[in-house]
């Protein structure tokens, strides 16, 4: 159980902007979001100015007895993916940043929400069933395009059966794609989202009270790339 926050836009912003400033930020719903505290791990991955993407993760013990978040919160970028963790009874032991995300296969980064109860059938990939998922999907998901990853992701529904929900945040460094899919629990599990004319955003939970924010109900896909109308598929289990 995590929280999920992703941007994509026009113009360079701070991370600090979603990460810290916004009402319902990263922060804010690492602290006090639905079913909080997620502090358990954090991280997030950024596209630099010079379009190289960053990777950063902290464990359980970084975040212990501090109400913040580690890092700089000063650069700024056009794509951020960042996950604030609430590790699943099954994975408690693993805190450590390594077990933090967004996760990375082959420049592929990836930040999951929910449970596989049953992660074997990704493969034999160590750790988490977030890091088997990111593994599996680092290989499935060639090329990194719109239609394979739709192709990926309905390989994946019927592959996995047992799961809380397989919300998802992926890039590949220039687009971000956010895939929601949950079997129970849907006032927690459903994603937000909020576009206008330069900037697409996909979380947890609205980061703010504009309005225009829409849910992102089980089974939905959204793509989105710079300059670009946010795209929408319907995926059926």
């Amino acid at each position: 159980m995590c929280r999920l926050l992703g941007v994509l836009a026009r113009e360079p912003f701070p991370l600090r902007a979603y990460l810290l400033d916004a009402p319902h930020g990263l922060h804010a719903m690492s602290l006090r979001g639905a079913k909080a505290p997620h502090r358990d791990g954090v991280g997030w991955a950024y596209r630099d100015p010079r379009g190289r993407m960053r990777l950063y993760r902290w464990g359980r013990k970084a975040l212990a007895g501090h109400e913040h978040l580690p890092g700089d919160p000063t650069p700024r970028t056009t794509l951020l993916l960042a996950h604030a963790r609430k590790a699943s009874p099954a994975y408690g032991a693993l805190a450590g940043a390594i077990s933090a995300q967004p996760m990375v296969t082959d420049g592929t980064f990836l930040a999951h929400n929910g449970t596989i109860h049953d992660p074997a059938p990704l493969g034999p990939a160590l750790g988490t069933d977030s890091q088997r998922l990111a593994a599996w999907l680092g290989e499935a998901w060639r090329p990194r395009t719109r239609d394979r990853l739709t192709e990926a992701l309905s390989s994946l529904l019927g592959l996995v059966r047992g799961y809380s929900a397989l919300n998802l945040l992926l890039s590949e460094g220039t687009s971000l794609a956010a895939f929601c899919q949950h079997t129970a629990d849907p006032d927690y599990y459903t994603l937000w989202w909020h576009a206008d004319e330069g900037e697409f955003i996909v979380a947890s939970e609205p980061t703010d009270s504009r309005p225009g924010w829409q849910p992102l109900g089980s089974g939905a896909l959204l793509w989105a790339e710079p300059g670009r109308e946010v795209l929408r598929t319907a995926l059926s289990s």
